[in-house]
């Protein structure tokens, strides 16, 4: 120990101290203390700030593994991410496919829900797409918004792949969507094959064009079977989905996988547009019947569900439901639309560059014709469902669309100096291939024009074809000449208000049958030689 006044060199550990601490803690006074820190101290120091930058660093990737983990596709488990990227895939393509169907057109038009600015919607659809891949989660949200914005925007979008796609995709994000999800698909699939079995558009038309598109001999002697075929097939998915989800597996699998085929260049090379939604419906539908615990809905929320989807699909018979949303595919009842102008005629049909048909609704239409038109133009909705009459409208010179009675339609009584002198009605193509079936002969005054007069023979003739001609109504001349046409089969004719001629002749048509006619507003002439109609009765019909 040093004396006092003598000068001491002190060796301290580094520690956190100084050296007035020290002085105050020994008591000496007049002694100098020296503290030297060492190097070690120093590196000490570092260690220690080194240790808490790290720390910190691993706070903040903590926070994203945490974020990830939760909101991120780790979220989800292997398998639900790979469903959900299989219908990100599905959907980007079907989106790929209708590019032009998103963007802001002329023609076709676009069909606002209400006035809106001009918006193209493809590429906030594909960034949707892309967080999804990033964050399931929101990015789902993200992408429903933006799905039923783009619909708001343009009603042309309401086309029934592009929200069952979002539906198979958002299962796979929220396992709350199983019970809603699988009674989406056997809605869809209960309603399609109800829809095909109640529809003479698919037993007619519509099921010859596929089988005859797709070459098969005999289409005219298979076609009816074959479309019972379809149809029933997507029943039986759609019973097996309720009772026995897991066998209804292998059914969907296989019936989407078949649709994919036969929609494929390989086959019949038509409506690109599907094969993604197929595709997801076969792989993710699968899987949400495979899944499937709850044979039938358990809490207040799934049964309200269920019952939602079987029983809304049947507000599209009074119009309240729109077709894409109710399961009718293919079937091909739906309303259809021709607009008169001063040029002519032409149907309102879709395809093209935007890949996707018309939403024929009695709703879209109107606006198709409020877009599209010219003042003075007609448009004449022709409407197959037993509830639903036909409408007319005439557009005015604000461009809305008036409705407007039959009789002023057809006799130009609502025309304007501008645009036709009369609306020309639509031709069903029902009617159309009942006909030509019976080997029928139709007229038209040239290519595009409607059908004008018809001309039945003995041998093609049956009293359930005068029925179609109710879907020509713009016939003018009918001949049924030495028919087996009786009284009672004549009278089927009074809804023909544009009829002027028919021909009788060697029938057995009486009085009683001629007077059926009576009322019909153009009727000119009827022949009726080698008949027991008097001459007598031709002046009350004809004479008005």
């Amino acid at each position: 120990m040093a004396a006092p006044g003598q000068a001491t060199d002190v060796k301290f550990v580094p520690v956190a101290t100084s050296a007035e601490s020290i002085e105050s803690r020994c008591g000496w006074e007049g002694i100098t203390v020296k503290i030297e820190i060492f190097e070690a101290g120093l590196e000490g120091a570092g260690i220690l700030s080194q240790e808490h930058d790290r720390t910190e660093t691993l706070g903040k990737e903590n926070i994203f593994l945490r974020f990830f983990r939760q909101w991120g596709p780790l979220s989800l488990g292997s398998k639900r991410v790979g469903l959900l990227w299989l219908g990100v895939v599905c959907q980007a393509a079907t989106v790929g496919i209708t590019q032009p169907l998103w963007l802001v057109r002329i023609t076709p038009p676009n069909l606002p829900t209400f006035s809106v600015p001009d918006f193209d919607f493809l590429w906030p659809l594909y960034f949707s797409l892309l967080v999804i891949l990033v964050v399931p989660r929101p990015g789902m949200a993200l992408h429903w918004a933006i799905l039923i914005l783009a619909g708001v925007f343009d009603q042309y979008r309401l086309q029934p792949q592009f929200y069952a796609l979002a539906v198979l995709m958002s299962v796979c994000v929220w396992s709350s969507w199983h019970s809603f999800t699988r009674w989406f698909l056997i809605s869809t699939w209960l309603w399609a094959g109800f829809h095909k079995l109640l529809s003479a558009d698919w037993f007619g038309h519509a099921s010859y064009w596929l089988v005859h598109r797709a070459e098969i001999a005999g289409a005219e002697d298979l076609h009816v079977v074959i479309a019972v075929l379809i149809a029933l097939i997507e029943i039986a998915v759609g019973v097996l989905a309720c009772v026995k989800p897991r066998w209804a597996t292998v059914g969907c699998v296989l019936m989407h996988v078949g649709i994919i085929f036969s929609l494929s260049p390989w086959i019949l090379n038509w409506n690109e547009s599907v094969l993604p939604w197929n595709l997801a419906m076969a792989v993710i539908g699968g899987w949400v019947m495979w899944t499937t615990t709850d044979l039938w809905p358990k809490t207040t929320a799934q049964r309200a569900i269920a019952v939602a989807w079987m029983v809304l699909p049947m507000g599209f018979f009074v119009g309240w439901m729109d077709h894409g949303f109710s399961g009718v595919l293919y079937s091909d009842s739906l309303p259809r639309g021709q607009i008169t102008t001063v040029e002519g005629t032409r149907r309102i049909s879709g395809w093209g560059d935007l890949h996707v048909p018309f939403p024929n609704e009695r709703r879209t239409l109107r606006m198709y014709f409020e877009q599209s038109s010219k003042p003075g133009d007609f448009l004449h909705i022709s409407d197959p469902r037993y509830f639903l009459d036909d409408q007319f409208f005439v557009l005015s010179n604000s461009s809305a669309a008036l409705e407007i009675s039959e009789m002023e339609f057809y006799s130009g009584a609502a025309a304007i100096s501008e645009g036709p002198g009369f609306g020309v009605g639509l031709d069903e193509l029902r009617a159309i291939f009942g006909l030509r079936q019976a080997g029928v002969k139709m007229l038209r005054r040239k290519p595009g024009m409607p059908i004008y007069a018809v001309v039945f023979t003995p041998q093609n003739y049956e009293p359930a074809l005068l029925e179609s001609l109710k879907g020509l109504p713009n016939i003018q001349q009918i001949q049924l000449a030495g028919t087996a046409v009786s009284d009672l089969e004549l009278a089927s004719l009074r809804g023909l208000r544009m009829l002027t001629g028919i021909g009788l002749d060697q029938t057995d048509v009486t009085d009683e049958g001629i007077r059926s006619l009576q009322g019909l507003p153009y009727l000119a002439t009827i022949e009726c030689d080698g008949t027991a109609v008097t001459e007598e009765c031709l002046q009350q019909v004809l004479d008005r």
